[in-house]
């Protein structure tokens, strides 16, 4: 319940337009995740292997790559709120192009486009920071983020009951609708231009500090290691292994969810008043023990707290971009998104590569690796990730 409350105590806190954001956010993650956590399920069932799973993941994941550094000049130049509306529209045919479907090679232009639409993303984290209280950035970044794990919550333990009685196919028309909505909330959004001193900075900024390098090698390498094992080889591995149906790999993934809203938002709050390195790292040692504890479990009963700590992963990703948006200002903020949320994307193909390398050889080899590369990562981000100087 104290959780909960102070869930709900950083949304209310939030400006207007940001609690409309997290709002627009959460509805289109909750579409999303009606299907999201069987949606490898779907692609064996439209006659993929393991090997092409982790193809259409990567195809997915170096679409929204090539996007992230144009989004970062776009966030730089045009309204943010023109830029979002677009993204969240261009999702809109996606979960028609995945219904109608015959063979899983026919789902790659509907994940290229739904992954093209994360474009928007530079101009999301520009803004938060430009929205957000001054004094509590990181909170800010953790409270609208959280919306994303916070849709997932519920929506996949609805599409696990829909799937009792539809196939994974038609979860897709419910998706549509979420999506629908989800734009539709944004367009009360007040408009954000571009400020003027925007122009007169440059438009592509890479890592110089050593602290903006720690922060390269978290979003990266973080990246890459989730990808290795979750979301295509994780739901392979629950059916393979522990004998679980459409049903409650669904419903797994609600729990997984949960975690990632509660990390994302307790995170943002630690970073706030605590150091970021060590925070950052004491989670992904907790996200590292989740990952081993699903391979070593060896009953079903034990994953919900196992994957629940595996939905943490992702929460450092928005106190890094939180610490990104108070080294510069203005364009070269713009210009950071982009060029991080590059190579993050990038991260996400390379690792479903990887884990389908090693999933087709050992199901087992991708969460030990997965496991290994996240506790690098909390060593690095310990010894390396500070406060910025400014701040100190």
């Amino acid at each position: 319940m104290t959780t909960r409350l102070k869930l709900l105590g950083s949304v209310r806190s939030l400006p207007r337009d940001l609690r409309l954001l997290f709002l627009a956010l959460f509805l289109w993650t909750f579409g999303l995740g009606v299907y999201n956590f069987v949606w490898p399920l779907y692609l064996t069932q439209l006659n993929a292997n393991p090997q092409q799973v982790g193809l259409v993941t990567s195809i997915g994941a170096v679409s929204a790559a090539a996007s992230m550094i144009p989004g970062g000049i776009l966030a730089s130049k045009y309204d943010a709120k023109i830029l979002l509306i677009i993204g969240w529209a261009g999702s809109i045919p996606c979960p028609l192009l995945f219904y109608y479907a015959g063979i899983w090679p026919e789902t790659i232009p509907g994940m290229v486009l739904l992954q093209v639409t994360a474009f928007n993303l530079p101009a999301m984290n520009k803004f938060i920071a430009e929205l957000a209280d001054k004094t509590s950035t990181s909170s800010a970044f953790g409270a609208v983020y959280s919306a994303a794990p916070m849709g997932l919550i519920l929506s996949p333990a609805l599409g696990g009951l829909l799937l009792t009685r539809v196939s994974i196919r038609d979860l897709f028309w419910l998706t549509l609708v979420f999506w629908i909505v989800s734009t539709l909330v944004l367009l009360p959004v007040k408009p954000q231009p571009p400020r003027k001193m925007d122009f007169k900075m440059k438009l592509l900024e890479i890592p110089r500090s050593r602290l903006e390098i720690a922060v390269f090698f978290l979003l990266f390498g973080g990246a890459t290691a989730l990808s290795i094992t979750s979301p295509s080889y994780l739901p392979l591995f629950l059916q393979r292994h522990y004998g679980l149906n459409d049903s409650q790999i669904s419903l797994l993934g609600s729990f997984q969810a949960l975690g990632s809203a509660v990390f994302t938002i307790l995170l943002g709050r630690w970073a706030a008043t605590r150091n970021e390195g060590s925070t950052i790292a004491k989670q992904l040692t907790l996200v590292a023990g989740g990952i081993i504890g699903i391979l070593v479990a060896g009953s079903p009963f034990l994953l919900v707290p196992l994957v629940f700590l595996v939905g943490g992963a992702r929460a450092p990703s928005p106190v890094a971009y939180s610490l990104l948006s108070r080294v510069r200002k203005g364009k070269t903020r713009t210009g950071q998104f982009g060029f991080y949320l590059t190579f993050e994307q990038l991260g996400f193909f390379f690792g479903a590569l990887i884990g389908g390398f090693l999933y087709s050889r050992s199901a087992e080899s991708v969460f030990v690796t997965t496991t290994l590369f996240l506790l690098l990562l909390a060593i690095v981000s310990g010894l390396s990730i500070k406060r910025p100087m400014n701040e100190q």
